[in-house]
């Protein structure tokens, strides 16, 4: 089974997540079915835990630096489970979900809406950033709302569609050198894949989360219908 199917297969989960769950379901007296973080809708959970005591160390310190303040918690909620669901806390997912909030932003679209064709190519790390995407748009593999362009320049970008507007959004070529750069280094000191390699590259994601802001590392292209 290639990338790709495993990764819909996977997703199938999200695209539950996102409105296949009915939300009509009997709640506790008083509980309502209500949008949480943003316009993001939560329909297991009410919400995700504020406090920095219900995070591991490195987001519990993201909490306490103010970072869901500072972007916003519907990015917090995007990033956060992005990487539960990807099962690393990685750079690219990092971007990824970061990339799909600011696209929603631009077209003013609800979750499961944004069509998506993403530039990445299909092969890790830089793939690793569609699992960002799909959870940020709620637009999944399985719900045939996002494809994987083959492209022999893979690339932090995508083109995203709602209602005949279309934007391109793509990583700006200063913030990508400073990932090649640490994914590099990361390697000759590490080792490829090795558990010190995963180590550092999580040290660096949780700088990436902190300190890149999606309205500033995105080079934003209006697209003619």
């Amino acid at each position: 089974m290639n990338m790709l199917r495993i990764a819909k297969t996977v997703f199938l989960l999200i695209a539950c997540y996102f409105g296949m769950v009915v939300q009509s379901v009997a709640h506790e007296a008083g509980d309502a079915v209500k949008p949480a973080c943003g316009d993001r809708p939560f329909l297991v959970l009410k919400a995700l835990p504020s406090e920095a005591s219900s995070y591991r160390s490195r987001a519990g310190e993201l909490v306490r630096a103010g970072i869901p303040e500072r972007f916003g918690h519907e990015e917090w909620a995007a990033v956060v489970l992005t990487n539960e669901v990807h099962q690393h806390v990685g750079i690219y997912t990092i971007l990824g979900a970061k990339m799909g909030v600011r696209a929603r932003e631009i077209l003013e679209a609800p979750t499961r809406a944004v069509n998506v064709i993403v530039e990445t190519g299909s092969l890790p790390p830089m793939s690793c950033a569609i699992d960002g995407l799909q959870v940020s748009l709620g637009s999944t593999l399985a719900q045939d709302l996002i494809h994987v362009r083959s492209v022999a320049h893979p690339q932090v970008a995508g083109v995203f569609e709602y209602k005949g507007h279309r934007v391109r959004l793509s990583l700006k070529p200063e913030f990508q050198k400073q990932v090649d750069d640490t994914i590099s280094a990361t390697v000759k000191e590490c080792g490829d894949l090795t558990p010190a390699y995963f180590e550092r590259v999580e040290v660096a994601s949780y700088r990436v989360w902190a300190e890149f802001d999606r309205s500033a590392i995105f080079v934003e292209e209006e697209l003619k219908p």
